[in-house]
């Protein structure tokens, strides 16, 4: 028996880079530099979570692969993800370099650098659980003869 760690470790850096986003509007919102300062760490730890998320996915891309997902598909996810990646290491390292002056328009480049790389997690999510849900990435097979769910509970 295998054990899926990517199922397991993806939704951490989803749920961090969003709060982290979320930390940051809020600091703006009510002037508290104590959000800021965790909006930053969330964004470091959405980070290391996402860099194990793609470590995990790319030792369980050969399997999805012979279990018949179309290498296109898994592509399409994976270079999403880098995408993802890409853009949240951009926006720490320059939230780490800029942090004494990260007020007026730096702070409006960066929650619009921040909102790009949103929409990035959400279609590298959006890919995969289409990955899982519409072709069956990662999911065993049920013995023959059980039927869906759907067709076991009765209707009235």
């Amino acid at each position: 028996m295998s054990l899926a760690l990517h199922p397991m470790l993806v939704h951490f850096p989803i749920a961090l880079l969003f709060v982290s986003v979320l930390f940051d509007i809020s600091s703006a919102v009510f002037t508290r530099d104590s959000l800021r300062e965790g909006a930053c760490w969330l964004l470091g730890f959405g980070l290391i979570g996402g860099l194990a998320a793609a470590i995990a996915g790319g030792l369980a891309e050969h399997a999805a692969e012979r279990a018949g997902v179309p290498e296109a598909l898994i592509e399409t996810h994976e270079a999403l993800a880098y995408t993802t990646l890409g853009i949240m290491a951009v926006l720490f390292v320059g939230r780490v370099v800029l942090r004494d002056r990260f007020r007026g328009r730096v702070f409006a480049a960066y929650l619009l650098g921040a909102t790009l790389g949103l929409v990035a997690v959400s279609a590298t999510g959006h890919t995969g659980g289409n990955l899982v849900y519409e072709h069956g990435a990662g999911v065993n097979v049920a013995q023959q003869g059980t039927r869906p769910i759907a067709q076991t509970v009765p209707v009235d």
